[in-house]
């Protein structure tokens, strides 16, 4: 009690005592500051540039920066002086450090958008993810987390690259490290993990065909069976793997090559081997078949054609004779007509069929006289740029010249002539077929006489314009006329003003005073274009014709004696030009008889392994095999310009060369692609890592071969028959798809990876920059001496 009375009885401190004791440990306190400050500040003062660095730095660097020394390498605001820090307090651009970083990291002009993607990609995604989000409860974690910590703003005014990629972890810390939560805090749709919250796959992954068309329910049900059942030494694929590899990138599962899976079944077809009607080659160059009765009656000028062709205008000339505006116009009218019933044609049609004419003959004519490669190099298909040696010999598939020539020899045996004698062949359209043939101007004979005196003869060479000729032995020479018609020969070549022939009368030989080396081709060009006469048709020649036909096949080291020369002019018919050229040599024996080689094999046969020949009217090309050269030059030179339903001349040849029926059979297997606004696309080359650019989702199929049970491939691949896999390449929409598999579910994938199993976070499955990151290589130049 007493020590109650006493503990009460204590008086409480004054207030004066406790305001002096609070004053004095404000001063205290003041006073360590000031010395805190006054040592920081000397301490900072006195510290080298590293030192300083240090102190300031919350973190050591990743690996992959530890290198760099200054922090205004990407802090733009720190400056290099001590306190140049401090300008980091006022703000400033906010994707100034961001920027910085692009100058090592090469990234695309959306590299602040999400997923540095366009905004058109990012709008379609989002509109995708809006759907499913309306379908798919979010979890409380998501929630609360999206209310604590919103995103919308920062992604609408664009990404800050530390917004992903946080630096000063550690040199052991992977920048490239996104925690789920961070992929979670912008996406619409909101999940805590793979086995939690995540959508459902849809249609994965077969968001776009296979290039290659391959039937794999009809290959397993029908065609493996019938093959082994046929010849049970032919290879089967036994496995997946016979044809199917993951390659080096380990994320693409590629098809092994031709030549290794589908040669023994499909090589045949491609070559035409298999192929039951219909020529096995392509109709490259033709004499398209001509209603030459109409032609006749309407006094069209076209010269010698054959009367037996039935060939038609192949696809490959009308590109060539579209080389310009009055190509494109010629081809656009006789487009519409059939060139072998005329009678119902205008007179403007029959004049645009006769100009269709003289451009074949021009064709013929210039690769000849030139090269190929001169007169596809031409080509100027869709406006773009002039066509490289490589692709031009592609396109050409270097075709030999004799082929060109014998066809000539057969069909336009005077091509040479008419071609030097055509009435309205300017020097212009001369230059739009080849600008230069070794210098020369396109004519027969002398060049000097060819450009003095072009038109020499021209209403002469008109009288033979309306005469077929089936054959090469068909064009006599004009000494072999009747005698009556030697008066007619002198009108033909009457000045103007005088009576001319009448259109079924033919031109006779000029007269022996008459030098005109127009008329008179050279022996060297007689070789070139006269077909060799033998046998009986050399028989019922005149003696004076039989000598000039016998100079004209000779070889160049040939000839006849002066003496048999004279003889032979001596004895010749009147009116039969007297050769006064003709070389004086040594007389020799006669020659040994020309014995002709019959072959009992076709040219088509003999080219059975490809390569070009001659049948009827038309010179082919057939496939040499896969890959073949010709064919994918031609594909894809035309491709861009052949927008499906399109008339254009590139459109005809890649309709021909792409048709179910087309030789080489390409498209058998290799799908066509439309392209907006760019024509159309055969997919020749294989999908590659740079073809997947753009998808965000990313699987490797290598890690997941070792835990496959018996089934193999078919653990996440089922087969489904009956599905119409084959019907979605009849159009040339690629998106529009129906595989023969089932789509992968994301169940399946749940099975592993589950939070106590495999790994199950974003990047696992999904890759942030849907284009890449490329670092470029440093601009270094080479050191001077």
């Amino acid at each position: 009690m007493r020590r109650l009375a006493r503990t009460g009885s204590a008086r409480p401190p004054t207030a004066e005592k406790q305001a002096a004791a609070g004053s004095r440990r404000d001063r205290l306190a003041l006073l360590l500051a000031i010395v805190t400050v006054v040592c920081v500040g000397s301490a900072l003062f006195l510290s080298t540039d590293a030192q300083f660095r240090q102190f300031l730095m919350p973190g050591p660097l990743a690996s992959a920066h530890g290198a760099i020394e200054t922090c205004s390498a990407c802090h733009t605001k720190s400056g290099s002086g001590k306190l140049s820090w401090l300008r980091g307090l006022v703000a400033g651009d906010p994707l100034a450090d961001s920027k910085a970083c692009l100058t090592c990291h090469n990234m695309p002009e959306t590299a602040f958008n999400a997923h540095s993607a366009s905004a058109e990609v990012l709008e379609q995604s989002t509109r995708r993810l809006m759907k499913i989000a309306a379908g798919t409860p979010a979890p409380q974690s998501a929630r609360a987390q999206s209310i604590a910590f919103p995103t919308d703003d920062k992604v609408a005014h664009g990404l800050y690259c530390a917004t992903c990629h946080q630096e000063h972890q550690g040199v052991s810390f992977k920048l490239n490290k996104i925690s789920n939560e961070q992929c979670r805090s912008c996406h619409v749709v909101k999940f805590d993990g793979f086995d939690g919250h995540h959508p459902k796959f849809e249609n994965y992954p077969f968001k776009r065909r296979t290039r290659i068309v391959y039937d794999h329910v009809g290959h397993f049900g029908k065609h493996f069976p019938e093959v082994a059942k046929k010849d049970p030494a032919r290879r089967i694929p036994a496995t997946c793997s016979t044809c199917h590899n993951s390659r080096e990138d380990k994320r693409v599962m590629a098809v092994a090559p031709f030549e290794q899976t589908c040669t023994a079944c499909h090589l045949d077809q491609i070559i035409g081997k298999e192929r039951v009607s219909g020529p096995k080659g392509i109709a490259f160059l033709t004499l398209p078949g001509l209603d030459l009765q109409t032609l006749k009656k309407k006094k069209a000028l076209i010269g010698e054609w054959p009367d037996a062709s039935e060939a038609g205008l192949t696809p490959f000339m009308k590109v060539m004779i579209s080389r310009n505006e009055r190509g494109r116009a010629l081809i656009m009218t006789v487009d519409s007509l059939n060139l072998q019933d005329l009678s119902g044609a205008s007179d403007d049609q029959i004049k645009a069929v006769t100009n269709l004419v003289w451009e074949i003959k021009r064709l013929f004519y210039a690769l000849i006289k030139g090269k190929a490669s001169d007169v596809l190099a031409s080509l100027n298909i869709g406006g773009g740029e002039k066509l490289s040696a490589n692709l031009v010999a592609d396109l050409t598939a270097s075709i030999p010249r004799d082929v060109v020539i014998s066809a000539h020899q057969q069909w336009l045996p005077n091509l040479g002539t008419e071609m030097a004698n055509r009435q309205d062949m300017s020097d212009q359209e001369q230059n739009g077929w080849i600008t230069t043939i070794a210098g020369s101007r396109l004519a027969v004979g002398s060049e000097a006489a060819s450009i003095a005196k072009p038109n020499r003869l021209a209403e002469a060479n008109q009288q033979t314009l309306t005469k077929s000729v089936p054959s090469a032995a068909a064009a006599e020479p004009a000494a072999a006329q009747p005698e009556g018609t030697a008066g007619k020969t002198a009108t033909a070549n009457a000045k103007p003003g005088k009576e001319t022939l009448s259109a079924d009368e033919q031109p006779q030989a000029k007269a022996a005073d008459q030098t005109d080396d127009l008329l008179n081709p050279t022996e060297e060009e007689l070789r070139g274009t006269a077909p060799p006469i033998k046998g009986p048709e050399r028989a019922v020649l005149p003696e004076g014709v039989a000598r000039k036909t016998a100079i004209a096949n000779a070889k160049p080291d040939s000839a006849v004696s002066a003496d048999a020369a004279s003889k032979a002019n001596a004895n010749a018919p009147a009116g039969a030009p007297v050769d006064s050229d003709a070389v004086a040599v040594k007389p020799h024996t006669s020659a040994a008889p020309v014995i002709s080689i019959k072959s009992d094999v076709d040219a088509e046969s003999w080219a059975e392994y490809g390569g070009w020949y001659r049948q009827d009217y038309a010179i082919l090309y057939r496939p040499t095999g896969h890959k073949d050269k010709f064919i994918h030059s031609w594909l894809l030179l035309t491709g861009p310009q052949a927008t499906k339903g399109d008339r254009s001349p590139a459109a005809a040849v890649f309709d021909l060369l792409t048709d179910k029926d087309a030789q080489g059979s390409c498209t058998k297997c290799h799908s066509v692609d439309a392209i907006r606004g760019n024509g159309r696309l055969v997919n020749f080359s294989p999908p590659s890592v740079e073809s997947k650019q753009g998808r965000f989702t990313n699987f490797i199929h290598e890690p997941h071969f070792g835990i496959l049970e018996n089934r193999g491939c078919l653990t996440c691949h089922n087969l489904e028959k009956g599905r119409p896999y084959l019907k979605s390449y009849e159009q040339d929409n690629p998106l529009n798809f129906v595989s023969n598999f089932g789509a992968v579910k994301k169940d399946l994938c749940q099975t592993c990876h589950t939070g106590s199993m495999a790994r199950q976070d974003c990047l696992l499955c999904h890759k942030y920059h849907v284009n890449g990151v490329i670092t470029p290589i440093m601009n270094t130049r080479l050191p001077a001496e």
